[in-house]
């Protein structure tokens, strides 16, 4: 019996080591990363990095800060640079020497995201600087300047796996402790972050040695919500055993989830990618069509007129209302049919020609009183 226990541990182990990337395997969270973005070097569990996204501007609404990293650049990996010590770094210089060329115009980045581990294109408009600015003459050599303007965001180069130091709110223990007064959720809230970047390395216990040295003082976590996606900064009282009176969960079952609208915003790209004209057609969107008339791709069952009526308007997705779902009655036919063999198996063995009815044989009335008299004489 303990011989086939240790074997089922054994298998399960060796299961889990496989799923979570052990063995020189790349860890599933990390599978959706095309195979051309991995260079030697930059292709293991912990040797993979990336540009990871700080801070955004308002402007750069397509990138989210702390789950987004730039892992590639126009489909081609990141340009590295090895230092004395063997390690990979990204070579700015070819960075920028990249988006020079492509300002003015549009760069396609490379999106590895830590929530679900989702990988995804986004395409980014580089301005070119308006302004004329001083070069300096004293530059480092190999130094490019730059001839775009300001991105909107600040990168720093990490490791993928950081994506993975969460801490998942499993359960509130205490009504009263300081879990329950933050305001903490169970199942939908993640601490992913913690002040002055005490999170950063991660670990199983980590966040508990923390607590601990924080004991009746005011720590402030950063927590992410599942259901509202939604980053906020929770104010939390230690108490003095340096518990905040609830349970969390660390490792591969308790990492940040896709997005809940992530389906529904795919099913809706995949809907318009179904209705979108050919490449032919899409490419004339580049052009400008002409102030005051409006633009229909060639091949468009609404062409444009030359007439001076007023064109047709084309109607948006957003104006169509849904219609209410139908509920049917569930059908009974199944239930008749039941019947109906039950009453076969119980009328077996019986006559089946019909029943003589008694509606149709009339009875003899009784002789009349008369005629009985006569007969007793």
């Amino acid at each position: 019996m303990f011989r086939i226990a240790k074997s089922i541990v054994k298998t399960f182990e060796q299961s889990v080591s496989d799923t979570i990337g052990a063995g020189g395997r790349l860890d599933s969270y990390f599978e959706s990363i095309p195979p051309q973005l991995l260079v030697p070097g930059n292709d293991s569990n912990e040797s993979l990095h990336g540009l990871r996204i700080l801070s955004c501007d308002e402007t750069q609404l397509q990138l989210q800060s702390f789950f987004d990293y730039i892992v590639g650049i126009e489909d081609q990996p990141l340009p590295l640079a090895q230092n004395q010590h063997g390690y990979l770094y990204p070579d700015f210089s070819s960075i920028t020497r990249i988006l020079n060329s492509a300002s003015g115009s549009s760069i396609r980045l490379n999106v590895w995201s830590g929530r679900g581990g989702l990988y995804r294109t986004e395409y980014m408009h580089i301005e070119r600087k308006q302004n004329v600015e001083d070069v300096p003459l004293d530059t480092v050599a190999g130094q490019e300047y730059h001839e775009f303007d300001r991105l909107g965001f600040a990168v720093q180069w990490t490791p993928l796996v950081a994506a993975t130091y969460t801490y998942h709110v499993l359960e509130v223990s205490d009504p009263v402790g300081s879990a329950s007064h933050a305001g903490l959720v169970p199942r939908e809230d993640y601490v992913i972050g913690c002040q002055d970047g005490l999170l950063a390395t991660g670990g199983e216990t980590l966040l508990q040695e923390i607590l601990r040295s924080k004991a009746n003082q005011d720590l402030v976590l950063y927590v992410y919500n599942s259901v509202s996606d939604c980053i906020r900064p929770v104010t939390v009282h230690v108490d003095g055993n340096g518990r905040l009176g609830c349970n969390m969960g660390y490792g591969y079952l308790h990492r940040i989830p896709a997005p809940t609208a992530q389906n529904s915003i795919y099913s809706a790209q995949q809907l318009e990618g179904n209705n979108s004209y050919s490449t032919t057609e899409a490419a004339d969107f580049n052009e400008h069509a002409p102030a005051g008339s409006s633009f229909v791709p060639a091949g468009s069952p609404a062409a444009i007129s030359t007439n001076t009526e007023a064109a047709p308007t084309m109607t948006t997705t957003s104006q169509f209302i849904v219609p209410p779902p139908i509920h049917k009655r569930k059908s009974k036919h199944h239930n008749s049919a039941a019947a109906a063999s039950i009453q076969d198996y119980f009328h077996e063995g019986k006559d089946p020609s019909p029943a003589s009815s008694s509606k149709n044989l009339s009875t003899p009335p009784p002789p009349p009183l008369k005629s009985q008299k006569a007969s007793e004489d």
